[in-house]
């Protein structure tokens, strides 16, 4: 049972078009008024495949032409998100200059200064690709940060480069498209309650689903969970709570966190999702992966529920760009690091949250003042130690059974008990998460 993420253009994340061209329209040949060049206009000609094309020089004798500075230039601005990467991909030839030492063309995503023909930010790793024929060929994958310039635009940037023995030359583009890939963070895996657990299935009980319980909007945000980075009011539906899963049906809503790395306190992103009954964590449609939007960074992630004592990575997990990886977190593996001491209830070879959260603090207390004990006992009216409450999703009912019971077996009083360790009752279990 893992909890997993993945990021960049991997198998489970498709690109995404968002500009291309052809320069042909309905069989005549066209160019959208958005492009601007240096140097003389682009002309038309037909193009390697029997269509319709357009023609740019390279620099002339004695220009300079280097990433810093490119001469000959097509540019064509487009919309920004600092949340993917880009994949620009060209068919070009070109048609002019060719000798031992070619003419290239060029392609990268960047941000540019058309009053200056130069891009901005220039950092040294300037992205290229180049083709003497009309196969498509995929330039740099860039997302430059957002520059303070105000006359900076982002957008696809094209341009030819000549080699020093070639006095002229020029090369025709038929084809260019931009994909973005999405590098938000994924976020897939399992975390089991230790209220809920049935150590004779080695699964979660579904009582409050099969009840009708479980709500279609997520209750952390009335329960006063603060919710930033996009999460916060997600709603379920009731075919998905009705669905009988692989890994068995929704048992209950839980929280994702991302914190920082250099202060776990701090929250980056929360999301609400759903959990199955073998543990597995869905998203509110009942899909696998549950998406941050996130910049690329270290974040430790947290999983919460809603009367259970989180849990926290030990360490930061590491969200790199560009490209993408797997990183893998069994919370429900007792070999898995998490932060602080005894963060989990470990039972052999299983590791659930710890339950009897019942008041929604940091703590599970059975005595004392602000104990948890007392709240089940409010919950059933306060008199009657034998009285219950069902058919409500309660705070209190930390066996997720829907029925809130103070005496008596199966009673949710004996599972505070039970995390505070049993004996002494004074005994205290505080949440490992900061």
């Amino acid at each position: 049972m893992v909890l997993a993420v993945w990021l960049g253009s991997s198998a489970s994340a498709q690109p995404t078009l968002i500009f291309s061209e052809s320069f042909e329209t309905a069989g005549a040949p066209s160019i959208s008024p958005q492009w601007v060049w240096s140097g003389n206009a682009p002309t038309v000609v037909p193009d390697c495949d029997g269509g319709w094309g357009i023609r740019k020089e390279v620099p002339l004798p004695g220009e300079t032409n280097v990433p810093e500075q490119p001469r000959r230039w097509l540019f064509h601005p487009l919309p920004h998100d600092p949340l993917v990467n880009y994949n620009v991909t060209v068919r070009a030839v070109v048609s002019e200059g060719i000798s031992s030492a070619p003419t290239f063309v060029h392609a990268t995503i960047c941000w540019f200064k058309v009053s200056t023909g130069a891009p901005v930010g220039w950092n040294g790793n300037f992205a290229t690709s180049a083709s003497e024929f009309c196969d498509p060929f995929v330039g740099g994958i860039a997302t430059p940060a957002p520059v303070g310039d105000p006359s900076a635009q982002f957008g696809v940037l094209l341009y030819g480069e000549r080699s020093p023995v070639i006095s002229t030359g020029h090369y025709d583009l038929a084809e260019v498209r931009v994909d973005a890939y999405e590098r938000r963070a994924m976020f897939t895996g399992s975390v089991l309650l230790g209220g809920a657990f049935d150590p004779t299935t080695q699964r979660m009980t579904a009582t409050l689903n099969q009840q009708g319980l479980v709500p279609l909007t997520e209750p952390y945000t009335a329960l006063g969970h603060p919710q930033v980075g996009g999460g916060g009011g997600e709603t379920t539906t009731a075919a998905v709570l009705n669905t009988n899963y692989p890994a068995g049906r929704v048992v209950d809503w839980v929280r994702l966190e991302l914190r920082s790395f250099s202060d776990p306190s701090n929250l980056v992103a929360t999301r609400q999702a759903l959990v199955l009954q073998n543990g597995s964590i869905v998203s509110t449609t009942g899909q696998f992966g549950i998406l941050f939007n996130v910049l690329h960074g270290n974040y430790y992630v947290a999983v919460r529920h809603r009367n259970h004592l989180g849990a926290m990575t030990s360490t930061p997990i590491t969200v790199p760009f560009p490209g993408g990886g797997v990183w893998n977190y069994t919370f429900a593996t007792p070999g898995f690091q998490c932060y602080g001491t005894t963060p989990r209830n470990i039972q052999g070879s299983i590791a659930m949250l710890w339950p009897g959260n019942a008041l929604l603090d940091d703590e599970v207390k059975y005595a004392g003042g602000a104990n948890d004990r007392d709240r089940v006992l409010q919950a059933i009216g306060g008199a009657i130690p034998t009285n219950t409450v069902s058919g409500q999703y309660r705070q209190e009912d930390i066996n997720l059974d829907g029925l809130v019971k103070y005496a008596g077996a199966a009673n949710d009083r004996d599972l505070i008990l039970q995390t505070i360790g049993g004996a002494v009752p004074t005994a205290v279990r505080v949440e490992q998460v900061p």
